[in-house]
């Protein structure tokens, strides 16, 4: 599905690899600002709360 950005899909997978918000920032070249900002904004769009709930949204549904 397409409801995620590039830069989005980038970050979810990191996140799903369980890396940390810093971790993802750094292996993006990126602020940890704009890491947690992406990180809200999937929650929002996935309709999620945490990463153990995107985990779980994220094998029901493929994102790339």
């Amino acid at each position: 599905s397409d409801i995620f950005s590039e830069r989005e899909k980038d970050v979810a997978e990191l996140i799903l690899q369980g890396k940390t918000a810093q971790e993802t920032a750094d292996h993006l070249f990126i602020s940890l600002s704009t890491v947690k900002t992406h990180i809200q904004h999937i929650y929002e769009k996935a309709n999620v709360h945490n990463r153990a709930e995107f985990a779980l949204w994220s094998k029901n549904h493929s994102f790339r």
